[in-house]
């Protein structure tokens, strides 16, 4: 019964997130998941029914892009502006797949069978699909097969991209590493029951040789793997931002107790800036949407460090900040400029300035000269007294690098709110007083 009710109804998948800022999928942190690759110009085929969002169903999904992860599969338009058909399928769920790709098949495909409630049609969870794999049984679930394609019309190495890294996501299977984590102590022990067990094959001296000789063939195994699977650098990665999670989590603390640790915290808050992507965009995993996917995952790394700087930082401290972020996979500056050129086409609230200096710098929407212009002036005001600032009093006062002091001055010198006074104590700004 349960098959003939999934054969009326097609595959429905999840909504996908996305964050608010860049448009990048958010990754799911309490997993530890990882980017492996992208692939342009995928078509998600529901045939013979229709199926994708709940709100959305159609008989394919056309024109987007797909991302596959360490736990799932993302498909985006590729239109920013489509939002509603934005999907992703856990990799859990995947019960089988085949892949196509023939000289005499214009366009290859990946067909997978896909674990689904037959009530629903909609995707199954890990949990559920977990369950089936404890019990050996679908009778008393309610999952049954369902049909999904993949229809890659991109680039000719598309396929062979794909499939190298769905096939490693699968065999991975990070989201039971992550399941086990969660584990208690009780749960462990009775799931490890079993292989405790001692057989008539693992007694005696010849047990002790098998099991030796087993332990050495695992060995060398993880090491082939480790030396064959560059993905399992990102494992240290991963642990960082936990380390990352746990100190926000102690600053957080903190200001709710709103004691005297002041400059320890803004010690530990520039700390963090340098910690937090666990799955840093690379040439080998965006292929030709390299340039793009930096700008999204650049925009969305600098919304805490712009708010901190009053809304705009130095090219070059960027720079800086963000290739100590993304450990071994470093960006070269001329790619760190193409990117952030990008921001105003894909409709990130951010821009790249220049100043008359050459000074390069990244605003954001919500950065103000005029803004600048008042603040300037009010420090040159101190109880009604005209007094003179310099770049380090603008710097320290504004808590922006030095860089970025003397361009505000020489800025606000040209608009006509400031004036400078070159004297023994070296040069200063005052309040225009002349206009």
């Amino acid at each position: 019964l349960a098959r003939v009710m999934a054969e009326a109804l097609g595959l429905l998948l999840k909504q996908l997130e996305l964050s608010s800022g860049s448009k990048r999928p958010k990754l799911l942190e309490s997993q530890s998941e990882i980017e492996l690759c992208w692939v342009q110009s995928v078509d998600l085929e529901f045939k013979p029914h229709e199926g994708g969002l709940p709100t959305a169903v159609a008989e394919k999904y056309e024109n987007g892009n797909v991302a596959v992860t360490s736990h799932r599969l993302l498909w985006l338009h590729s239109d920013d502006r489509t939002q509603e058909q934005h999907c992703w399928l856990p990799l859990a769920s995947i019960k089988g797949h085949k892949g196509v790709n023939s000289f005499f098949k214009k366009t290859p495909r990946v067909y997978l069978d896909v674990w689904m409630d037959s009530n629903t049609g909609q995707v199954a969870s890990a949990a559920q699909v977990e369950s089936i794999s404890a019990t050996n049984t679908t009778s008393a679930s309610t999952l049954v097969a369902g049909t999904l394609t993949l229809a890659l019309r991109g680039p000719s190495n598309s396929y062979d991209t794909f499939d190298k890294n769905f096939k490693l996501a699968l065999s991975r299977k990070e989201w039971q590493k992550t399941a086990e984590k969660n584990l208690t102590v009780g749960e462990k022990y009775e799931r490890n029951k079993e292989s405790r067990m001692v057989g008539s094959s693992a007694a005696g001296i010849g047990g002790l040789i098998r099991k030796q000789q087993e332990e050495s063939a695992r060995a060398d195994k993880s090491i082939d793997l480790a030396f064959k699977d560059l993905s399992a650098l990102m494992d240290k990665a991963r642990d960082m931002v936990t380390l990352s999670q746990k100190l926000k989590e102690a600053l957080e603390e903190n200001a709710r107790k709103s004691d005297n640790t002041e400059k320890e915290d803004k010690g530990i808050e520039k700390f963090l800036l340098t910690l937090g992507i666990s799955s840093p965009v690379t040439k080998s995993t965006a292929g030709s949407m390299y340039h793009r996917q930096l700008a999204q995952q650049l925009a969305d790394f600098l919304v805490v460090p712009l708010k901190k700087s009053h809304g705009a930082l130095a090219l070059v401290d960027i720079y800086c900040i963000f290739n100590r972020a993304r450990g071994i996979e470093l960006v070269s500056p001329e790619d760190l400029i193409e990117a952030a050129n990008l921001f105003p086409s894909i409709g990130i609230k951010m821009q790249l300035r220049k100043f008359e200096s050459g000074t390069l710098a990244i605003q954001s929407s919500e950065h103000s000269d005029d803004a600048v212009y008042k603040k300037l002036e009010s420090m040159t005001n101190r109880n009604g007294e005209l007094v003179g600032v310099g770049v380090g009093d603008v710097a320290n006062g504004l808590d922006v690098p030095v860089i970025l002091a003397r361009e505000y001055l020489l800025m606000a010198e040209c608009n006509q709110v400031l004036c400078r006074d070159e004297g023994p104590n070296g040069l200063r700004f005052f309040k225009n007083a002349f206009l």
